[in-house]
């Protein structure tokens, strides 16, 4: 028979049903309203390259800022100090410790896709094909991970992975996969946005002494 006080047991035992799972459009709408409500972003990085058929893998963190309508700025503290800066006409790398600067077009250097939308540029769901990922390497228990296909092939990216913030959907994770099967791995952390960065941090003039490659004149 079963007694209140044994009921009541039971019950205590049983585990709470898990909260439902969104519906992958559902956050990637969210995600998307997340950036187009910030008029900027700014964030520290960590970044892995790893390269299978090299054997090889090379870390580097740093802090990054973006700005619509397309500016970004990627400031590299390791393994050694190089600054990327484009005020959304211009790309310059600059490697101080060599004292060089390289100038290119930026529409002779797209942005992938995937970080592409953090300065305002293009929808995800217009441009992957989306779904979800039960169970992955990356990210924690709890997050949403996504699996981005470009719909346009391309041999940059063949397939991204996103890391979601359930609370925030923020990104907090971006895993590139190229057509060689070579991985970029973004991880981002202290996000903040629509905090007023100024113009100023996404130009960029050569200091005295630096030698400027107009990357259009190589090759010439």
């Amino acid at each position: 028979m079963l007694t209140p006080a044994l009921a009541c047991a039971l019950l205590a035992a049983t585990p709470a049903p898990a909260p439902s799972r969104l519906a992958v459009e559902v956050v990637v709408e969210r995600v998307q309203k997340r950036y187009d409500a910030a008029s900027d972003f700014r964030a520290r990085f960590t970044q892995t390259l790893t390269s299978p058929a090299m054997g090889r893998k090379t870390n580097s963190a740093g802090g990054v800022m973006f700005k619509k309508p397309g500016r970004m700025r990627w400031d590299y503290d390791k393994p050694e100090k190089a600054t990327y800066v484009s005020d959304g006409g211009v790309l310059w790398l600059y490697e101080p410790e060599d004292q060089q600067a390289f100038k290119q077009e930026l529409t002779k250097s797209q942005l992938p896709a995937a970080l592409a939308f953090l300065t305002g540029k293009g929808k995800l769901a217009a441009e992957f094909d989306i779904t979800a990922v039960a169970k992955s390497a990356y990210g924690t228990p709890g997050d949403y991970l996504l699996s981005l296909s470009p719909k346009v092939a391309e041999p940059q990216v063949k397939n991204i992975l996103f890391v979601v913030d359930p609370k925030t959907f923020d990104v907090r994770e971006s895993v590139i996969t190229d057509g060689q099967g070579n991985l970029n791995d973004l991880t981002f952390a202290d996000i903040k946005t629509n905090g007023h960065i100024p113009e100023s941090e996404f130009h960029f003039a050569p200091p005295p002494g630096v030698r400027v490659i107009d990357t259009a004149k190589l090759g010439k």
